[in-house]
């Protein structure tokens, strides 16, 4: 058991989706795991002879194109040139069912029958500048991991919430303002610039519904807030996603979203702030209709639990209203039956499409596009390369829409470009220590990429060859020194930067910071 009362049992359980003592096709068992040494470790003898008894497997079968006697494309070992066996290439992305009951009728795709609102004002200079000046000035005392943090547009309010199961509401215009300020005790741990505290507003507790209509706390997995703080939704461990209100009645529990099996580990609000994301442990990516509760769509691919999950940060009012001008978007009720896979095999992903696309990515590694507009086109997966550990804790759109940022367990980051194939365009690579990437977040003038490992937090410019020997390509953000980063989060205005600490309920270790930062462009 863990401080705050949750079961550490439960948490290691389900990071490879798996059962005690049995496999799926989620991940693998982690008691089998521990025994690499019985169960994994072969000789080279042992891999030969398995590899030429998967040949001649081929050769039996009466072809010696890699299929079997069906036709259908071999899964398994198999032999190369050198005498070592391989994994043979899995088979192509197909159609997925989702192990989740539509509603019927359907809800409403939202983000393509409702404009996207209108964002803030970005910070002068901020676009064009070469580099940026980022001082922390702020520490949100908090005693517990923080797994999620939310803030309005404006960054009038800011919501935290995470192990210890309470969503906390602080006033971030106090907080800049130096209302409080950190006493000699919590400042001795930090840099000298960090000297304001956190001004909580308020909190509430984060009470779930379990069997038998028993109420009690959960961790906050996720949050999302709307726009004007009118409500709030935060993501539980039983599957629930609760609906708060904000402005009148705070605190209060509106309503109660329930398909999700597993703890809700993302949220997004989408464009139009009329429909929902949601990615989960049980592997599954929901869109609900806000105006009814319903879910309008289900997006099933993944084989682990969802990590991420952001729009293409192009799609505006004018991307809107041409896709208005085209063809008329399918409606909701088709696009269950899509999704359940009722009709015929799915297209290939559209890069040329006038429509929202959606970035997902799931734990073990995972990176899949979709078109929201197109209910029966395939997603379009971005494969991890060579020698890099399937895993993927974060990743972001570039903020021209055009390139992917996926950080990974080995000290690196894929950037893929879009429409340019399924492989990385190149790899950034961090100092052999920095351990995991679990965050990351574009800065508004294209060129900088903040990264968060174990280590450290880091600004890279990207316009740098990451090839070259004779200079750093990055810097580090002073604050945070040891302890996984849940989350990099930027105001729209790209004036303030946060930090929280939290493991998100995976593997990590947290140091229970939630520093601020004050951006300052560098022309």
């Amino acid at each position: 058991m863990s401080e705050a009362g949750f079961n550490d049992d439960f948490l290691e359980k389900e990071l490879f989706g798996g059962d005690d003592d049995d496999l799926d096709g989620v991940g693998m068992d982690v008691d089998d795991m521990m025994h690499t040494s019985q169960s994994i470790v072969a000789t080279e003898t042992d891999l030969a002879s398995a590899a030429t008894s998967a040949a001649a497997a081929v050769a039996a079968s009466g072809n010696g194109n890699g299929k079997d006697a069906s036709g259908d494309d071999q899964v398994g070992l198999a032999g190369g040139g050198d005498g070592r066996a391989r994994i043979a290439r899995p088979r192509e992305l197909q159609a997925a069912k989702l192990d989740i009951a539509m509603d019927d009728p359907p809800g409403e795709l939202t983000v393509l029958y409702h404009p996207p609102r209108t964002q803030e004002e970005v910070a002068a200079g901020a676009q064009t500048c070469s580099t940026f000046d980022v001082t922390p000035t702020m520490a949100l005392v908090n005693p517990w991991q923080i797994y999620s943090v939310t803030a309005t547009p404006n960054m009038r309010w800011l919501f935290t919430g995470g192990e210890d199961g309470y969503i906390k509401k602080w006033d971030f215009n106090a907080t800049v303002n130096g209302k409080q300020l950190l006493t000699l005790g919590q400042r001795h741990s930090m840099v000298d610039t960090i000297a304001k505290a956190g001004v909580t507003a308020s909190y509430w507790d984060h009470m779930d519904v379990v069997e038998g209509g028993v109420e009690m706390l959960s961790p906050v997995f996720s949050m999302a807030v709307h726009s004007q703080a009118l409500w709030l939704v935060s993501g539980m461990k039983s599957g629930h996603i609760g609906l708060w209100s904000v402005r009148h009645d705070e605190g209060r529990r509106i309503a109660l979203l329930s398909k999700h099996k597993k703890p809700v580990s993302v949220l997004r609000i989408s464009p139009d702030e009329f429909g929902l994301v949601s990615g989960s442990w049980d592997r599954a990516v929901l869109y609900w209709d806000l105006n009814t509760g319903r879910l309008a769509r289900g997006f099933a691919g993944h084989t682990s639990q969802i990590s991420s999950i952001e729009f293409q940060p192009t799609w505006t009012s004018e991307r809107y209203k041409a896709q208005l001008g085209g063809s008329e978007p399918a409606r909701s009720s088709s696009v269950a039956a899509d999704t359940n896979g009722d009709n015929e095999a799915g297209k290939e992903f559209d890069f040329k499409t006038t429509g929202p696309i959606l970035m997902t990515t799931s734990i073990d590694g995972q990176c899949l596009l979709w078109d929201v507009r197109a209910p029966k086109a395939l997603p379009h997966p971005l494969d991890t390369p060579k020698k890099t550990p399937p895993w993927a804790a974060s990743a972001c759109w570039s903020r021209d829409g055009k390139r992917i940022y996926v950080g990974r367990r080995n000290n690196s980051i894929d950037e893929y470009e879009l429409g340019a194939g399924s492989l990385p365009v190149r790899t950034l690579r961090l100092p052999l220590n920095s351990g995991p990437v679990t965050a990351l977040a574009t800065m508004a003038n294209g060129r900088h990429l903040v990264c968060a490992s174990t280590d450290n937090v880091r600004i890279w410019d990207l316009e740098q060859p990451a090839e070259r020997r004779s200079t750093v390509p990055f810097q580090i953000i002073p604050g945070h020194h040891g302890g996984t980063i849940s989350s990099v989060f930027i105001d729209e205005s790209s004036r303030y930067m946060l930090t929280p600490s939290g493991n998100r309920g995976w593997d990590g270790t947290s140091n229970s910071h939630n520093l601020g930062y004050e951006l300052t462009p560098i022309t």
